[in-house]
């Protein structure tokens, strides 16, 4: 399996930031009407956009598999990965949770006690966050599982050449039979993969097998499928489509499927378009956007009935992830992340912006290191 070159692919934060707008532009429509499970605009919207969020975080995660699964089993480096997105999302579940008590004070509760609801009932806060750690931490057994595999099949045939072929073979296979597992035992609520751990772990596969995208031949697919498809979905009612079939039920968790993945797969080559296409200009603040995509999920709900929307919730957020990112507590305890360093990026810039001239070069070099 090929290591993918930088864990910080600037296509891969303007996706983010584009996918990240579908997310608010979805909770705008859902505050449009009170009927907005049969409103047009919510519904091509929530056909895919969560699959679609998950399937691109999977994306991003797919740089660490790829470089784990090319190097020896250490259970270290695991322990580290998931102690990182603990941290990184599993604090700010808890905190922005705590944040909703105060400013909604539910009844018949206190801090903790809603705490605790929210984590045995994830829908009441940020669930995302919840699902993608336990995403996350099912991959990391998907992982480990393709490692042990992988050292048992070179330690029965010492000298054979490692086949990329053979690994993303195995990846795929543990990965679906962890999937179909997880759908045959009993879970909690609390339990979320069952919903999206197979957009997630498909993200993983596409960056790992089609990091280009898909091929020019059948990139058309997606497109005619989602638009033929998606006017029949609905959140909470069976597709007409799936009434079309002898089991209705099967057949419209497949049509489902089919919708999120073709929807996702549109998506995602629409914004490669974009991202190969258009000027730095304009796909900066894109990926700006992207890098703090997180922060805006967990931020904007409060600010969803601002005008103009999405484009104010949007901004909004980004001004408020900024002020909690300038203090060490809020930024650790709020979004998970190191605070910013405001006198280091000043600096920084500083020195980029310097003329070439010699003398002022040199000076704005010793500027930035002092």
């Amino acid at each position: 399996m090929a290591t993918l070159a930088s864990p910080r692919d600037p296509f891969l934060d303007c996706l983010k930031g584009f996918a990240i707008v579908t997310v608010v532009l979805g909770h705008t429509f859902q505050g449009a009407t009170p009927d907005f499970d049969h409103y047009l605009p919510f519904r091509l919207v929530y056909s895919f956009h969560m699959p679609m969020f998950m399937f691109v975080s999977g994306m991003t995660a797919s740089f660490s598999v790829s470089r784990r699964l090319n190097t020896e089993l250490d259970f270290s480096s695991y322990a580290d990965e998931i102690r990182s997105k603990a941290l990184r999302l599993l604090l700010p579940f808890a905190t922005w949770a705590i944040i909703q008590y105060y400013m909604a004070h539910p009844e018949g509760y206190d801090a903790a006690t809603w705490l605790a609801h929210v984590i045995q009932f994830p829908d009441n806060g940020l669930w995302f966050l919840l699902e993608l750690f336990q995403c996350s931490c099912l991959m990391v057994l998907v992982s480990i599982a393709v490692q042990y595999a992988l050292g048992r099949r070179a330690a029965r045939r010492p000298g054979e050449t490692s086949n990329p072929t053979t690994l993303h073979v195995m990846l795929i296979l543990v990965g679906l039979l962890a999937y179909v597992v997880m759908r045959l035992i009993p879970l909690s609520a609390t339990f979320l993969p069952k919903l999206h751990f197979i957009y997630f772990f498909a993200g993983v596969v596409f960056q790992v097998l089609r990091p280009a995208g898909l091929p020019n031949s059948t990139r058309w697919i997606p497109y005619v499928i989602f638009v033929t498809l998606v006017p029949f979905w609905y959140r909470t009612e069976t597709s007409p489509v799936a009434l079309l079939f002898r089991y209705p039920g099967l057949a419209d968790s497949l049509y489902r499927y089919l919708v999120a993945f073709a929807g996702t797969l549109a998506f995602i080559d629409l914004v490669r378009f974009f991202a190969d296409q258009t000027t730095a200009f304009l796909t900066r603040p894109v990926a700006f956007v992207g890098k703090r995509s997180l922060d805006i999920y967990a931020i904007h709900f409060y600010f969803l009935a601002y005008f103009p929307p999405v484009i104010a919730p949007i901004a909004i957020s980004l001004g408020v992830s900024f002020l909690l990112r300038t203090n060490f507590v809020t930024s650790w305890l709020c979004l998970g992340q190191k605070p910013l360093n405001i006198r280091r990026i000043g600096r920084k810039r500083l020195s980029e912006d310097s003329p070439a001239r010699s003398g002022m070069r040199d000076e704005a070099i010793m500027i930035s290191r002092e």
